[in-house]
């Protein structure tokens, strides 16, 4: 009885509805009634012909690969620019360096190659938070307008400017214990307005480090005599390193761009090694880095494209070791600095010409002055010792001049055809160097690209004593 008692409003709330329409059908006009019905129809119809779609996650462009990387790596523990190259198909790290399809790539910021060494690029890429970057570009051969050779890999940082102002930033922390602690830290806040963007990228990481090695060895010499040459060796280090990048971007209009990035690094690390058995020797050793790198741009909407680049590197450290090796002995305190300035200024220009016709060209020219010295000194009275002492002073000169033809055959085929040529000289060294770049590119699908690829470099080097 109460589960009738139930049922029955249900029953009447639902015909109420049902019969006020019929008789708003009844008394309305026909067309009205057709109406209804269609709409009607339409939304009965409509869930089961809804098109959903997904953006693809690699697509290719004239000669290269575009990865979406937001979208590729997905849940993916990856919080880093560089743990992102890592990921991308056919990257391989083996530690010292990127691989892409085995041989080695440069992996540049913008679109823009800089003076940083490989070790300074990868530190700098570990210090951008992977939410900065929008897409990935691959190109297995890079044109001449690059300037890179070979395999190169662009990240297009998200661009600040053209939104409403607003500010944004990111934290993240890591602590491993192993034997000792590792701590890395990262900050960074971005400010984006309509003409004018800024962000800031923080970075710290402090680790102490501890290893043994115990080798037990057994010489036998060409007189027939044996010699166990036994070592105990336990060495324990400690480095602490800081990243700063302070990028600023103001567009006087569309496509019509000024840049201004600096770039500054500060490590310090200490060794202490103790080797004990064959050899008995005590190692001490003490490195201060620094970099700064400073980099202003020019982006005109025509196709202008100008910058320089200027870098300061100083590396100064010590060592002081005491070591015998059965009736020889070794103590000696050494110090050694590293300096060097380079300024690099460049300047290229792309045009498009008619029925899908590019023409671009430019030029870059590089100067290094590297001074350079180390020396030995006596441990107790830190005297000078006459042998062995090294001073380096020397100047590279790199001008590099470049031009190229790109053309696009409908939608699927594309070629692009480059020459660079580039003279590097020191005071004792003189070398041309030609670098001819041929990529045919057929796209049949996207997500699917085929590239034939020509390259050369010919050197012809003269020397001078």
């Amino acid at each position: 009885m109460k589960r009738i008692s139930l049922l029955l409003p249900l029953c009447v709330c639902a015909w109420m509805p049902v019969a006020a329409q019929q008789e708003q059908q009844m008394q309305a006009p026909a067309d009205s009634v057709k109406n209804i019905a269609y709409i009607d129809s339409i939304f009965k119809e409509l869930p089961e012909v809804m098109i959903t779609g997904e953006r693809p996650i690699v697509k290719a462009e004239q000669g290269k690969l575009v990865y979406d990387l937001p979208r590729l790596l997905g849940n993916l523990p990856v919080d880093n620019a560089y743990d992102a190259v890592k990921n991308l198909p056919g990257v391989m790290d083996l530690g010292e360096g990127l691989m892409l399809g085995g041989q080695e790539v440069t992996v540049v910021i913008n679109g823009k190659v800089t003076t940083l060494s490989t070790g300074q690029l990868n530190a700098l890429l570990k210090s951008i938070p992977v939410s900065r970057i929008e897409k990935a570009e691959v190109m297995y051969s890079a044109p001449a307008r690059y300037q890179v050779r070979g395999a190169m890999i662009n990240l297009v940082l998200a661009s600040g400017t053209g939104h409403e102002p607003s500010l944004q930033g990111e934290l993240y922390t890591a602590f491993n214990q192993n034997h000792f602690e590792s701590l890395a830290e990262r900050g960074s806040l971005l400010y984006s307005g309509r003409k004018f963007s800024a962000d800031l990228l923080y970075s710290y990481s402090y680790d102490r480090d501890r290893r043994e090695t115990d080798k037990e060895a057994l010489h036998t010499l060409a007189d027939g005599s044996t010699h166990q040459m036994d070592m105990y060796e336990n060495t324990i280090s400690r480095n602490n390193s800081h990243q700063i990048r302070l990028g600023m971007d103001y567009a006087f209009t569309d496509q019509h761009l000024l840049s201004l990035v600096y770039t500054t690094a500060f490590t310090d690390s200490k060794h202490n090694a103790t080797v004990t058995g064959a050899q008995n020797s005590l190692t001490n050793s003490h490195a201060d880095n620094q970099l700064h790198n400073t980099k202003l741009d020019y982006q005109t909407p025509f196709g202008l494209k100008a910058g320089v680049e200027f870098t300061y590197y100083r590396s100064p450290g010590s060592q002081l070791l005491y070591s015998t090796l059965g009736n020889e002995t070794m103590n000696f305190l050494s110090r050694d600095n590293q300096r060097i300035n380079q300024w690099r200024f460049y300047a290229g220009q792309e045009h498009t010409l008619g029925k899908d016709w590019g023409l671009n060209y430019g030029m870059a020219y590089t100067t290094a002055l590297d001074h350079s010295f180390q020396r030995y000194y006596e441990p107790g009275t830190e005297t000078l010792l006459p042998d062995n002492n090294m001073q380096s002073h020397r100047r590279e000169q790199t001008l590099n001049f470049y031009a190229g033809l790109s053309k696009s055959f409908g939608q699927k085929f594309s070629a692009d055809i480059s020459l660079a040529a580039e003279q590097y000289h020191t005071d004792i060294w003189n070398e041309w160097s030609f670098y001819p770049v041929a990529n045919l590119t057929y796209t049949p699908a996207a997500g699917h690209m085929l590239q034939l690829s020509l390259s050369s470099d010919k050197e012809y080097p003269e020397y001078w004593s």
